[in-house]
C-alpha cells in the first residue's frame, strides 16, 4: 500500500500543470507620449481605472493577462482581428460595431460635451440665442478624435452647420489644437475630458453648454470582446456582476474619481 501511495504521489507530481487562461487586453490611451513608466499615455484617470477593472476581471477569471496600450482607433480593429481578446476604449454599442465584435454588459455611462479655451468660451458666452449648445455651432472649427461617435455625428451635420472638422488621433491632440488656435471647440467624451483637464492649469479650458447623451453621443459603455467566443462573453459578464455585487466596483471607482460613474 505504501508503494502504491508513493507511486500515485510521484505520478501526480509529474503531471503537467493546467494552463491558466491567457488573455490579451488592449487599453485605449489619451496621449501617445510615453510616461515615466514607459506606458504610452497610461498616466492615471480613466486609463488607470480601465486597467484596474481589467486586472480585477482577469483575477476573477483566473486568467493570465498581458496588456498593450494604443490610441482609441486601434483598439476595435485589434479585437476584431483577434490581436486582443478584450478591448477597453470606452465603447458605446452601435449596430456597426456589433457586426465586428461582441460586447460585455455595461461598465459605466457616458455623455459628450463641448470644450474650448477659456478665451473662446467667454467670446461665445453671450450668444444671441442663449447658452451655446452643439446645435448652435455655426462656421467654427471643431476638433474631434477620429473614428469616435463624436466624429461620426459631427460629419453628419458639418455641411448644414458649416463646421470645419479637425480630426485628431488622441484627446491630448485635441487639447493641443485648441491651445494652438487651430480649432475653436472640441467635442469629447465628458468623463475622459474631465480627467484630462485635471492635469491642466486651472482656467485654461472650459466646458461649454450642457452634457449630451442623445444622438449617439452618450449611453452605456462596454468592453469589446472577440466575436463569437462562446465562453468569454458570459465569463466576463459574470465577473462584472460579481465585482459590482461585492463592492469592488465602487472601491475601484473611488480610487480614481470623486464621483460615481453610473
Amino acid at each position: 500500500m505504501r508503494f502504491v501511495a508513493f507511486f500515485l504521489l510521484c505520478f501526480s507530481l509529474c503531471l503537467p500543470l493546467a494552463h491558466a487562461l491567457e488573455l490579451r487586453v488592449a487599453l485605449g490611451v489619451q496621449d501617445l507620449a510615453p510616461n515615466a513608466a514607459g506606458k504610452s499615455g497610461a498616466t492615471g484617470g480613466l486609463v488607470a481605472f480601465n486597467e484596474d477593472l481589467a486586472r480585477e476581471i482577469c483575477r476573477r477569471l483566473n486568467a493570465r493577462c498581458s496588456f498593450t496600450y494604443g490610441i482609441f482607433a486601434s483598439i476595435l480593429p485589434d479585437v476584431e482581428a483577434r490581436r486582443a481578446d478584450l478591448g477597453f476604449g470606452n465603447f458605446l454599442r452601435t449596430p456597426e460595431r456589433e457586426r465586428r465584435v461582441d460586447f460585455s454588459d455595461s461598465i459605466w455611462r457616458s455623455s459628450s460635451r463641448l470644450l474650448a479655451t477659456a478665451a473662446t468660451a467667454r467670446r461665445y458666452a453671450d450668444h444671441p440665442e442663449g447658452e451655446m449648445t452643439l446645435d448652435k455651432l455655426r462656421g467654427v472649427r471643431v476638433a474631434v478624435i477620429a473614428d469616435t461617435q463624436q466624429a461620426i455625428y459631427l460629419r453628419s451635420v458639418a455641411a448644414e452647420q458649416q463646421l470645419s472638422l479637425v480630426e485628431a488621433k488622441t484627446m491630448a491632440d485635441t487639447l493641443r489644437l485648441l491651445r494652438d488656435g487651430k480649432a475653436d471647440f472640441s467635442l469629447l467624451t465628458m468623463l475622459s475630458a474631465f480627467v484630462m483637464l485635471s492635469r491642466e492649469t486651472p482656467g485654461t479650458f472650459e466646458f461649454v453648454g450642457p452634457a449630451i447623451a442623445e444622438r449617439g453621443l452618450g449611453g452605456t459603455v462596454h468592453i469589446a470582446l472577440t466575436k463569437g467566443n462562446a465562453t468569454l462573453q458570459p465569463a466576463v459578464n459574470r465577473a462584472i456582476a460579481a465585482i459590482r455585487a461585492d463592492g469592488t466596483w465602487l472601491r475601484i471607482v473611488r480610487r480614481h474619481f470623486p464621483f460615481n460613474l453610473d
